[in-house]
């Protein structure tokens, strides 16, 4: 009897122990994305997984850096193949690419139960496809003038007010045999040189997409995209986004045009470069910017990895995680959560949301090139590089892409 009752102790004590791991047992989501070591931002999004962990115990975040460069197109063959993301990262000019394809799900009835509807931008819009909610907007931005202010003095040139004066001020800036440029600008092969040239375009007030055509041939386009290929002119060549941003922060170079997100690691400089950098909205009659970067779900995954993934999207979107969020010198979407003790302590954070407030989509709307955004980009940018590297007409070339894009990435 006594080695039965000793049995059942050691069986009973085995069954607890098989049944302990399937207890804690850990649902992992999938998150990749280009900003897990963007300064500023990637400490946001750790913070953030923390505070979800401890939340929700059984669900662990799995973060993946990939380089931006090569983001879209992992992703897209991630969809393709049938094994996407769990947490769905975009920048947001390519959503409307993944949503055409029927590779994200359908936020409406989720919505509905969150105030994000009511407390969001405008941009948010930007997030419907085909008449259904896929998105949600973690930042829209006003692009920004990053500038040296003790190179501008030395130059003895003001901060330019006018895209004249910004031309001005770069060349009075450079000089070349020092390794001193008047701009960091990406002169390589790279995504964002569509933002680059784009920013020229919109911001002058033109716009090469008008009246659902090509508007590339447009005099008043070239003249934009003109002034864009005279500033390359002051720029090292062969540069790309990531080391743009680093000549600017080493002092390298007078001027540069980005987003806000890259105040976190402007703060980062040098202790004789940093109380020389400053920002201020960019020097044309229009502010470009846009809806940069998303969440979604995913919809070809398991039902309860839908839910813990939204729990996630909703941890970000709430007025905790909002407010932390611009305090990373990126606006937030959710209105309200910057406060003037904030703005008093990061003086920087109401020149962001000012040109955030005022900006224009510098992102195509035409529902075509919104779905066909890769191959868009892809043939603005081998022109671009064209330009940059050969010494044809601006108008030539121009005319020469809208007729290829005319052929690849019909409008009609």
């Amino acid at each position: 009897m006594k080695t039965t009752k000793s049995w059942l102790r050691v069986l009973a004590i085995a069954a607890i122990a098989l049944a302990a791991p399937l207890a804690h047992a850990q649902m992992t989501l999938d998150f990749p994305t280009w900003q897990a070591e963007e300064p500023g931002v990637s400490t946001w999004w750790k913070d953030l997984i923390a505070a979800y962990e401890k939340k929700y115990p059984d669900v662990k975040v799995n973060l993946q850096q990939v380089p931006f460069a090569q983001f879209v197109k992992q992703m897209t063959v991630r969809f393709a193949a049938g094994s996407p993301p769990d947490i769905v990262h975009l920048p947001s000019r390519d959503f409307a690419s993944f949503a055409d394809q029927g590779w994200l799900e359908p936020l409406d009835d989720r919505l509905k139960a969150t105030d994000i509807a009511a407390t969001w931008p405008p941009l948010q819009s930007e997030m419907s496809w085909n008449g259904k909610t896929q998105g949600v907007l973690l930042m829209g931005y006003g692009g920004i003038l990053f500038y040296n202010d003790k190179m501008l003095k030395d130059a003895k040139v003001a901060l330019p007010r006018t895209p004249d004066e910004w031309l001005a001020a770069m060349k009075a800036t450079t000089d070349a045999p020092k390794g001193q440029f008047g701009l960091a600008t990406i002169t390589a092969e790279h995504p964002n040189m569509v933002v680059e040239m784009a920013s020229w375009v919109i911001g002058s007030g033109a716009d090469w997409l008008k009246g659902g055509k090509y508007n590339f041939t447009d005099p008043a386009v070239v003249k934009a995209v003109d002034g864009w290929r005279q500033s390359v002119g002051y720029a090292p060549k062969g540069t790309n986004s990531a080391t743009a941003r680093q000549l600017f922060i080493d002092g390298k170079v007078a001027f540069l045009r980005d987003g806000p997100w890259v105040w976190g690691a402007v703060e980062k400089a040098p202790a004789d470069v940093r109380p020389n950098l400053r920002i201020a909205g960019l020097p044309f009659p229009v502010t470009p910017g846009g809806a940069s970067n998303s969440l979604h779900l995913a919809a070809k995954t398991d039902a309860k990895k839908k839910d813990a993934a939204w729990n996630f999207i909703q941890m970000a979107a709430s007025p905790e995680w909002q407010h932390r969020y611009a305090l990373t010198g990126s606006p937030a979407p959710r209105k309200g959560v910057v406060t003037a003790a904030d703005i008093g302590a990061k003086p920087q954070l109401k020149t962001v949301n000012d040109e955030a407030a005022k900006a224009r989509n510098l992102f195509p709307e035409v529902q075509a090139v919104r779905a066909n955004y890769n191959d868009f980009a892809t043939l603005v940018t081998k022109a671009a590089m064209k330009m940059i590297s050969t010494q044809e007409p601006t108008a030539k070339a121009l005319a020469d892409l809208q007729a290829e894009l005319e052929k690849q990435v019909p409008l009609r």
